[in-house]
């Protein structure tokens, strides 16, 4: 998937006509909805990728919409607490969920009394952005690139251990994707967050990890950590001297979260396209986009139907990954 990073060109003003043709001529018109304030609930805590996006999207779309966009963040339950919250919510478009890809396409597939259905409970709006991992290693691991870590451990099996940050997360899921994919054998070692695994990356407890652009970027800039790959179609903007995994020999192979806007299921099909066309627009400003890009996260603002396809390629892809590793969470 090619990164659909843009800046206000003439795709704004498409835009622009189309929500004129949509409000003008729709089932909904303009002073029906929104008439009020709309919540958007998310499922993780303040702080964060997730929490960004939200309320600067929240802001744009406040702005554009004129109503307030409230942001309420649910944390808990695996994700369970803020998509119920939406899953009960009357279908109008005033209840908003702002999802991580593993809600909606690992979870399913872990968690085997999860409280909501993903296909079931919402009707998806659009893919507002991508994050991309990094695999960094620590400055001692013997591999200056991809290709090296792949033969040494290939030559070590079992000797190289790779940072988690929990079952189901793309720390995750990624390496045992990359394992599968380069026939290796590196050992898991699961940590409650980001922070205390990055800072035994850099200890060299443990050898290597995937993270996000900003921190790697920080970590490298200090000689504390070996950038050896990003895992995205193309280079990334903040780190362009590092090369992408189809570069550095692992064709095919691409890693990153996303985060996506869906509604409850019902909700009227007028009012999800026209929200879809104001996440469009909202990405298109160079306030959103710009706050974006500094965190290294890449724009999307796709359609429903795009969205949904997504949704279902990656369920079936990450079902896969967790029958063939054999995860599971403990009960």
């Amino acid at each position: 998937m090619k990164r659909l990073v843009r800046t206000v060109t003439s795709s704004a003003f498409a835009l622009v006509s189309m929500l004129s043709a949509f409000v003008g001529g729709g089932q909904t018109r303009a002073d029906e909805y929104p008439s009020r304030s709309i919540r958007l609930i998310l499922p993780q805590p303040a702080g964060g990728a997730v929490d960004l996006i939200a309320r600067t999207l929240g802001d744009r779309l406040s702005e554009q919409m004129r109503q307030p966009v409230i942001v309420e963040n649910m944390p808990g339950a695996n994700g369970s607490l803020a998509a119920g919250a939406v899953v009960r919510a009357t279908p109008d478009g005033y209840t908003l969920f702002m999802a991580v890809d593993s809600n909606l396409v690992v979870n399913p597939n872990l968690y085997p009394n999860l409280a909501y259905e993903p296909f079931r409970d919402f009707a998806p709006i659009s893919v507002i952005a991508r994050l991309y991992m990094v695999l960094v290693a620590n400055p001692n691991v013997q591999a200056s690139n991809v290709r090296e870590l792949i033969a040494f451990a290939r030559s070590n099996p079992g000797k190289l251990n790779y940072a988690s940050i929990g079952l189901g997360t793309s720390a995750h899921l990624g390496m045992e994707l990359f394992k599968l994919m380069t026939k290796t054998d590196i050992n898991q070692v699961s940590y409650r967050g980001t922070a205390p695994a990055m800072t035994d990356v850099v200890a060299g407890i443990v050898d290597v990890m995937l993270t996000g652009p900003p921190s790697a970027k920080a970590m490298s800039e200090g000689g504390k950590l070996k950038l050896l790959a990003v895992a995205s179609p193309e280079r990334s903007r903040l780190i362009p001297e590092v090369p992408t995994m189809d570069e550095a020999g692992v064709p095919g192979y691409q890693m990153g979260s996303w985060f996506g806007l869906l509604a409850p299921a019902k909700t009227p099909k007028s009012i999800v396209d026209r929200l879809s066309l104001e996440v469009q627009m909202a990405v298109n400003d160079p306030k959103f986009s710009g706050r974006m890009t500094a965190q290294g996260l890449d724009i999307v603002g796709s359609t429903p139907e795009s969205m949904l396809a997504l949704m279902q390629a990656d369920t079936k892809k990450w079902g896969e990954v967790i029958k063939v590793t054999g995860t599971k969470i403990p009960q």
